[in-house]
């Protein structure tokens, strides 16, 4: 079965997830399972929290709850496109369930969020593991707005407060080591994002030196008269780095036009 991956662009809507899981030495059983998910959409947002429930709730109330407000903007961090969501379908169209997922959640689920998660205090991207319990085009409305007027509904501040309390309930210790806690997720996540910025600027300079090669051997070129498929076969093989060959498909009208060409690769 073949398992294609749909990845929705919202512009208005925002999509981010925190999830931390400590598994034993083998990996094969979970001791430890927290997860945060978040839909943010104009002045609402929606938020999972494992063992507490889900609500809609207004974004200025969730900034004044200190472990909702942590828990978002480090969310916001881990988040690959904070404006998209992915859906898994297969050939024939049919919904497909993840495996991985199921001792996560209750009930099939098929959109998840594209954000890095937390396994044994290491941050992790090789495993979706934050899926909504809805598509969040449903959410968008049939939970935010009245489908016969297209008004904004009235939520219950009494569900705010239940939450809130089975929230408290669950995840209260927390508070007691509120700064020890920001500062250890904190620190991951700074590497992280350091890691990956990292690597962006080695394959920045790896396409940069390309460009610089591929220039100096455009002239080499001009001036000994090579053919261009062996030219073609010098970049590939000796100069081009492994970090991409985007510069490959300029060098179609080398022999017709060198001036343009070296132009087409500085500019790009």
């Amino acid at each position: 079965m073949n398992v294609n991956e749909y990845h929705n662009y919202i512009s208005d809507m925002e999509f981010s997830a925190f999830f931390d899981i400590t598994t034993n030495n083998l990996g094969d059983r979970i001791i430890y399972l927290k997860y945060f998910l978040f839909i943010k959409y104009d002045n609402n947002i929606y938020i999972e929290v494992k063992n507490v429930g889900s609500i809609v709730m207004s974004f200025e109330e969730l900034m004044k709850n200190k472990l909702l407000k942590m828990y978002y903007e480090l969310s916001l961090l881990l988040v690959k496109d904070k404006n998209m969501f992915v859906e898994k379908i297969d050939d024939d169209g049919k919904l497909i369930w993840d495996d991985e997922i199921t001792d996560i959640y209750k009930g099939r689920r098929y959109c998840f969020v594209d954000c890095a998660y937390i396994l044994n205090n290491v941050v992790k991207t090789d495993k979706q593991y934050c899926y909504y319990e809805m598509n969040p085009f449903e959410l968008k409305y049939s939970l935010w707005n009245d489908p016969y007027t297209d008004k904004r509904k009235v939520f219950n501040t009494s569900s705010e407060i239940e939450f809130n309390y089975i929230l408290m309930r669950r995840l209260g210790h927390e508070v007691v080591s509120f700064e020890k806690r920001v500062i250890n997720y904190t620190n991951l996540i700074v590497d992280y994002n350091a890691t990956l910025m990292e690597n962006e600027l080695d394959e920045l300079s790896a396409l940069q030196d390309d460009k610089i090669n591929l220039i100096k051997l455009i002239a080499l070129n001009d001036k000994k008269d090579m053919n261009c498929d062996i030219f073609q076969v010098i970049y590939s093989n000796l100069i081009c780095s492994k970090v991409s060959k985007i510069f490959v498909k300029y060098l179609e009208n080398l022999d017709n036009n060198k001036k343009a060409t070296i132009a087409l690769v500085a500019s790009a």
